[in-house]
């Protein structure tokens, strides 16, 4: 493995190949700010994948939460694979989807009932049927497109 040590040049390089690759301005003050971050972190030591590593355990003890860890890598796997350093590449931290969203962030029975007689009581039938759908059925807001008079009379299929 060949030993590399982050310079201001590599980052200036890596500034013009993201241009190159047509990122957004965001994304390529994002990328940079995280190489230089790590740079600061090397102390201008050579690059290894157990550096990278370490990087990562600092990212995870001092509170990041996994999806800006993960976000923080990306921009790092971008710059190993642009400075021809693919063996320092590392593996995102596995994040676990919840099946269902926390009891806290669920509505009581007394507060689905408020809510639909909220809307009773200002004559909105519209929001009142579309509050009854939503929790009937559990389906997602984004999917209420598919609840029509149509696919009732079909059965849904």
């Amino acid at each position: 493995m060949k030993e590399k040590v982050i310079t201001e040049q590599d980052i200036e390089s890596f500034r013009q190949w993201l241009v190159l690759e047509e990122k957004s301005e965001n994304t390529i003050e994002k990328y940079l700010r995280d190489v230089a971050g790590f740079a600061g972190f090397t102390r201008g030591e050579p690059v290894t994948k157990e550096m990278v590593l370490s990087f990562k355990a600092s990212l995870i003890e001092a509170g990041y939460a996994p999806r800006s860890i993960n976000s923080m890598l990306a921009s790092l796997n971008s710059f190993f694979t642009f400075a021809d350093l693919s063996e320092c590449r590392v593996k995102s931290i596995r994040l676990q989807k919840k099946a269902y969203c926390s009891e806290d962030r669920e509505l009581t029975r007394s507060e689905y009932e408020r809510l639909v007689l909220a809307a009773r009581k200002k004559g909105n039938e519209r929001l009142e049927l579309i509050l009854q759908t939503i929790c009937s059925t559990g389906i997602r807001v984004g999917e209420l497109r598919y609840i029509t008079v149509e696919a009732a009379r079909e059965g849904g299929s």
